[in-house]
């Protein structure tokens, strides 16, 4: 079932709403605030498989692991790593589902930004809408916080019959690193 709905990969006029939505978002974000906050933008490319669910997960999920690469405002480029926990056995009579996601984003320098997020899958869209927390890291990330939306667009490939597809992924809000 997911596999097919995901399968649509069409640009539906909810994925360009989301989009329009994320850009004024964006626009109208401020910048450094006075507790130190810096605005976090990011335009990130991922590539994610479904597979095996993390432990703790809850029966009837839909689990995949998500990559993503680019680079984040205010933390330079980075790679990251990303368990991804669709709850379909709680699927709303509208096809919306929870979701969460969790996993760290790696510096240059190898310092981790360590991430949780929960939202909702969108299943008749293929869009997952998040809000994050980071919740600390190492290195210069040790005490970090912040909070944002990420958004994740239908895929731009995906391939039903490996569970792997491709596509853009965007983060906005803010982070501040504690010395």
């Amino acid at each position: 079932m997911i596999s097919a709905v995901v399968a649509r990969g069409a640009r539906s006029p909810i994925w360009l709403a989301l989009v329009a939505l994320t850009a004024v978002l964006a626009v109208a974000a401020p910048g450094a605030s006075a507790n130190g906050s810096k605005p976090v933008h990011a335009a990130l490319f991922g590539v994610f498989a479904f597979g095996p669910c993390p432990a703790g997960a809850p029966d009837g999920a839909a689990c995949l692991h998500d990559k993503v690469s680019g680079r984040l405002k205010a933390a330079g480029t980075v790679t990251g790593d990303f368990e991804v926990v669709i709850d379909a056995a709680h699927t709303s009579r509208v096809g919306v589902a929870p979701i969460a996601k969790r996993g760290s984003f790696v510096a240059r320098n190898g310092d981790h930004l360590d991430v949780s997020a929960t939202g909702t899958f969108d299943f008749a869209a293929s869009v997952a809408t998040y809000t994050y927390a980071v919740t600390g890291g190492t290195g210069r990330f040790r005490h970090a916080s912040g909070t944002g939306t990420w958004l994740v667009p239908a895929p731009a490939v995906f391939d039903p019959v490996t569970g792997k597809g491709t596509g853009d992924e965007f983060l906005d809000g803010t982070l501040q690193v504690h010395p």
